[in-house]
């Protein structure tokens, strides 16, 4: 225990003269860690001190081909703010969180990170895996809708409902017109201001359009738009599916800052264990693989698996609020 920073009953007591970023910080990572760190500090109006907390852990990001071993640590911020509260008797107090609680932070901002990576993929190779059977067979009551909506201007709920028979019908009709790609109205639905939208911003007047180019346009959108709902309201899982299995490569190689970095199924499975929380069966993973390789999202070669230029820069550039490794 340094002499200027002292833990009393849960509070951690500190002199006006201590150094934030050097003897706090020691004694909070005494606390709850080695991973802790001081994100940022600043004062406010009534002479109290903002701390805002950090985590950070380590990954191997080691290209397995080339057996190069390299470690890189990701830093997570924004995971916990403390308020440094003045005595009056030259020193300052703050409240401590439990340790659990803190680490309940932190993985809680990992899977925010982890969602906003998928999302971003999801975007980015939604061209390349619509196609896939296990999508559109997914998506097929959203796609019928869309479909239908462009070859009549309105249809009865009603008829949706027993043309689909699926208990989802309303519930997708609700999402859509939250998302505002439709309008219902007295048990009627119209296409709403997205999806007359689409065929004004992406399809030239003189085009032919084909209703399977409009179905693929008006999709993406809502999927760009509505990923979240669609996945957790309306349990779409396939929609985080294989971006999750892209992802296993491409977060380490956006952690190396290595587009042709090269890996092993062993890494995948590791960084899909340590980073999404999911323990795959290889056989599971070779056959997830099997089909982003059919998708021109990756490149198998031999036992490695390497990426695709365009996918790792759209992802790059798409993910800045992906934490890059030092």
């Amino acid at each position: 225990m340094t002499e200027n920073v002292q833990i009393r009953n849960d509070r951690l007591v500190f002199q006006e003269s201590a150094k934030i970023e050097n003897e706090v910080e020691n004694r909070l990572k005494r606390r709850y860690g080695r991973g802790v760190f001081v994100q940022e500090t600043f004062e406010v109006s009534n002479n109290e001190i903002v701390i805002r907390l950090g985590t950070s852990y380590p990954k191997d990001v080691s290209d397995r081909r080339e057996q190069d071993n390299v470690m890189k640590y990701i830093n997570i911020g924004d995971v916990e703010t403390l308020y440094a509260v003045p005595t009056g008797e030259g020193y300052f107090t703050i409240e401590l969180p439990d340790r659990t609680e803190l680490k309940e932070k932190a993985y809680g901002r990992k899977q925010d990170i982890v969602n906003k990576l998928d999302w971003s993929m999801a975007k980015t190779i939604y061209n390349d895996v619509y196609q896939l059977d296990p999508v559109r067979n997914q998506l097929n009551s959203l796609i019928q809708i869309v479909r239908w909506l462009k070859k009549e201007s309105e249809l009865e709920v009603s008829r949706i409902d027993d043309i689909q028979r699926t208990q989802n019908t309303q519930n997708y009709l609700k999402v859509l017109a939250d998302l505002d790609f439709v309008i219902i109205e007295e048990g009627t639905v119209r296409a709403g201001r997205k999806m007359q939208a689409a065929d004004m911003r992406e399809f030239d007047d003189s085009e032919d359009v084909s209703l399977d180019d409009y179905e693929k346009v008006v999709v993406g959108n809502i999927i760009s738009e509505g990923y979240h709902i669609l996945r957790d309201q309306l349990g779409l899982r396939m929609l985080n599916h294989f971006p999750k299995y892209a992802n296993s490569y491409y977060y380490s190689a956006i952690q190396r800052q290595k587009s042709d970095l090269y890996l092993d199924t062993d890494a995948l499975r590791e960084t899909l264990k340590y980073e999404w929380g999911d323990t795959v069966d290889p056989l599971v993973l070779d056959d997830k693989l099997r089909k982003l390789e059919e998708a021109n999202i990756i490149e198998r070669e031999d036992e490695f698996v390497v990426g695709k230029r365009r996918i790792y820069d759209a992802i790059n550039n798409e993910s800045q609020s992906v934490p890059v490794a030092d």
